[in-house]
Parts: structure tokens; C-alpha cells; sequence
């Protein structure tokens, strides 16, 4: 019986990666597009995963910031996120994640009825112009045609 493989640990993936980009700084950026392309994937890859990507992004630099403005110092800063990064108290970025899933509850409240109107004129925009845009310069992206039964 063929000896089972070891999953390889978020420690050890992580530093793998960090040589992987100190010998080649320019994967870098396919490595970036990857993940955020897998996260709007497994949030459907319309314009809720989108939406998700862009209040992620902004819940985390808005949390970053903050980390930034209540250090003492850059060793503080760089020591305390160094702790929760290896004891994996990444809870912010948790919390972050679910918030990101309520955007629409965001636009909602920040432009009332507006919101509503304008989230479903963005539904339409998106489908009708901004998808076969993204699809033509991220094709892992296009929606499979359905089986006809």
C-alpha cells in the first residue's frame, strides 16, 4: 500500500513561497492574481465576489491602518503582527471575511433606496459590459455552459 502523503503546513508553505519570491520577486504578482482570483471563484465570480473582494480589501487596510496608528513603534508593530501571524490570531482577518460577505448590507445602508436601485443597475452593468471584459483577460473566470439535457 503506496505510503500517503504529507499535506504540507501554512508555516512551511509560507516559507517556501517567501524563498520562491526572494529568488524571483516577479512572481510576485501571478501569485497575487491567483488568490484573489480563487476567492472571487469560490464566491461565484460575479459582481458579489467582486464586491466581496473590494470590502475585504478595505476592511483589511482599514484594520491594517489602524495596527499601524496604535503601535509605539515599528518593532511593536512588526513583533505583534509577527505573534499573531504564527499563532495564527488572524481573527480580524476572520471577522474581516464575514464582513466582506455582507457588502450589499453596506451599500444598502450608506445610500437607502439609492443602494437598491443602483445595486441592481450594477447587476446589469456588470453581466451586460464589465464581465466579458474580465473574461477576456482572466478566461479561467468564464461561467461553463449548462448541459442541455
Amino acid at each position: 500500500m503506496a505510503k500517503a502523503r504529507k499535506k504540507e503546513g501554512r508555516l512551511r508553505r509560507h516559507w517556501r513561497v517567501a524563498g520562491e519570491l526572494r529568488e524571483d520577486p516577479k512572481r510576485v504578482k501571478p501569485l497575487l492574481r491567483d488568490a484573489v482570483l480563487n476567492v472571487w471563484r469560490a464566491r461565484g465570480g460575479g459582481l458579489f465576489g467582486l464586491g466581496y473582494i473590494v470590502a475585504f480589501c478595505v476592511f483589511e487596510v482599514q484594520f491594517f491602518v489602524t495596527e499601524i496608528g496604535e503601535a509605539q513603534g515599528v518593532v511593536d508593530f512588526v513583533s505583534s503582527q509577527l505573534i499573531e501571524y504564527v499563532l495564527r490570531f488572524g481573527l480580524q482577518s476572520i471577522i474581516n471575511g464575514f464582513l466582506a460577505l455582507l457588502w450589499p448590507v453596506y451599500v444598502i445602508n450608506a445610500f437607502g433606496i439609492w443602494g437598491i436601485g443602483g445595486m441592481i443597475v450594477a447587476y446589469f452593468g456588470f453581466e451586460r459590459l464589465l464581465r466579458p471584459t474580465i473574461e477576456q483577460h482572466f478566461p479561467e473566470l468564464k461561467k461553463e455552459p449548462k448541459p442541455s439535457e
